[in-house]
């Protein structure tokens, strides 16, 4: 009800839903939003991490001597454990990595240990200890991950749900609220006399532009884990079996524990299959996939018996989950086909596969990473926007800015010009950091964090656009060294660039206000731009 006790229309309803849905969780939604769209390039971003590994490759196509050499490397590394894995190399993954699990600490989970193999010779390459770049951008997207071995994942990922429920919220209500989507496509006014409109723009043509992908995206996420968010029917229908519904989604007609349940030292060592068993085994997946790729074959104990599993590469098709085609590793026999054509775990299986995206191509990939930056952008405009239009009201009623909007700028300024910073010191640590040090991922992950608190500090201290210039020309500083400093695949280096002129450009126009607008900003808000630059 407005304050004069009218009834407020559904538009009207919808937009307070929209404001305070998009803010109360915002700052977590930019930082869901822009790591989510950094972890499309996972796997360079794992290739800038090593950098040992860069003059190494690319490694040949996957045949039966490669993986002889690789079950022979595995028994040198870990003879007792009870199942390896080797994932192939590709367009994006220069070289094969061999991996398998090890017992951790006590009550810890079980560590995997992976190394990457010599092209030519097939010798074990260890490269340095590290999280991986990208994979604690793909981590941090879903589950907040703060550790190598993080006691807090559960927890993350409700945080997770619970903000993507949020955002799934304010883009339905957003869409109520608005009625001029057509003309909010060509709408944008950055000179607009009025700051408030100027935001305006940016948000709804940010928002609008690439609706459709925020709607999937958001929907998508929600789905991915629906059985943690909505575990009730599962159990009603499964009860004590709920394993069957998993293995129903995945085609798989054995409950099997995939051989992560057994430890080393457990059983008998794991047999070497050999290479001509290989050969064999190679001839009859490709007369299953013809035109398909193999990215992964495993060799694991399940009970009494020892299985082969060859999985087809995931960019093969849109459905997540690719299917993988099992073999007794004693005979050479084939047990299965585990996949499904169920239309329900189908239909789950294309929107996992939406929201990963690992069927994209190099140019989709980037086109997807657009559509991500303009969604980080259009939370950070509307976050904005929430200051902008409460401090025309605080100019016009002349009222001394309120904590709560000292509060969300100081948020504001940390979520949006901080957390680039952030990013730039998981870069620095990863290269600078002591080889030797003890923990050296988790220490990764500190600097990350580190700096992200400095800079809610440096926030608090200048919560007006000399923070916004700081903090925006700190992060361009460090992203220009970055792309100077050190080497990496070229197009990571060059993304290293583009950030760097991008933050830059930001910076300078955070700069001193206009001599006109100096007595105007004493009392506005605290946006990075003027209301003739936004």
């Amino acid at each position: 009800m407005r304050a004069d006790g009218a009834r407020e229309g559904l538009r009207q309803a919808m937009a307070w839903l929209h404001t305070w849905v998009g803010l109360l969780l915002g700052w977590l939604l930019f930082a869901i939003f822009l790591t989510g769209t950094l972890a499309f390039f996972k796997q360079e971003l794992n290739q800038w991490s090593r950098p040992e590994l860069l003059a190494h490759g690319p490694t040949g196509a996957l045949d039966a001597a490669q993986l002889a050499r690789a079950e022979a490397r595995l028994h040198e590394l870990a003879p007792a454990a009870q199942s390896w894995r080797l994932n192939a190399a590709d367009e994006r993954r220069p070289l094969a990595q061999l991996s398998w699990r090890e017992a951790g600490k006590p009550g810890q989970r079980a560590r995997t240990e992976q190394r990457w193999l010599d092209p030519e010779s097939g010798a074990a390459l260890q490269a340095r200890s590290t999280f991986g770049i990208g994979e604690f951008f793909y981590r941090f997207h879903f589950e907040l991950r703060s550790a190598q071995q993080s006691r807090w994942i559960l927890e993350g990922r409700w945080a997770i749900g619970l903000a993507t429920l949020f955002m799934f919220v304010a883009l339905l209500s957003g869409i109520v609220t608005h009625r001029r989507f057509f003309k909010d496509f060509f709408t944008f006014r950055p000179r607009a006399k009025a700051a408030q409109r100027a935001w305006l723009d940016a948000h709804n043509i940010s928002g609008v532009l690439v609706l459709p992908f925020y709607l999937m995206i958001t929907f998508s996420g929600l789905m991915i884990f629906h059985t943690l968010y909505m575990p009730a029917g599962i159990a009603a229908v499964y009860g004590a079996k709920g394993g069957s519904y998993f293995n129903e989604l995945a085609g798989d007609p054995l409950p099997r524990g995939r051989g992560l349940n057994a430890k080393p030292g457990e059983g008998q060592v794991l047999p070497q299959v050999g290479e001509a068993r290989w050969q064999a085994l190679l001839a009859e997946v490709r007369r299953e996939w013809p035109q398909g790729r193999i990215e992964v074959v495993a060799l694991l104990r399940e009970g009494g018996q020892t299985l082969v599993e060859f999985g087809r590469h995931e960019g093969d098709r849109l459905q997540y989950r690719s299917p993988r085609l099992l073999f007794d590793a004693a005979s050479g026999q084939r047990q299965h086909l585990a996949d499904t054509a169920a239309p329900a775990a189908r239909s789950y299986g294309v929107l996992y596969g939406l929201h990963m995206a690992r069927f994209a191509d190099l140019p989709l990939r980037w086109l997807l990473f657009g559509f991500g930056l303009l969604g980080s952008a259009m939370i950070a405009t509307g976050l904005l926007l929430w200051s902008v239009k409460r401090a025309a009201d605080d100019e016009r009623r002349r009222r001394a800015r309120p904590f709560g909007r000292r509060l969300v700028d100081t948020l504001n300024l940390t979520a949006i010009a901080g957390l680039p910073l952030a990013i730039a010191a998981i870069f620095y640590a990863n290269r600078l950091l002591p080889l030797e040090l003890a923990e050296r991922p988790d220490w990764e992950l500190k600097c990350f964090y580190l700096a992200w608190g400095a800079s809610l500090l440096l926030a608090a201290a200048l919560p007006d656009r000399r923070g916004w210039r700081a903090l925006f020309g700190l992060a361009a500083l460090a992203f220009a060294g970055l792309a100077l400093g050190f080497a990496g695949p070229w197009p990571i280096q060059a993304s290293l660039g583009a950030a760097a002129l991008l933050l830059g450009g930001l910076a300078w126009r955070c700069g001193p206000c206009p001599t006109g607008e100096k007595k105007k900003a004493a009392g506005g808000t605290t946006t990075p731009l003027s209301a003739e630059g936004a």
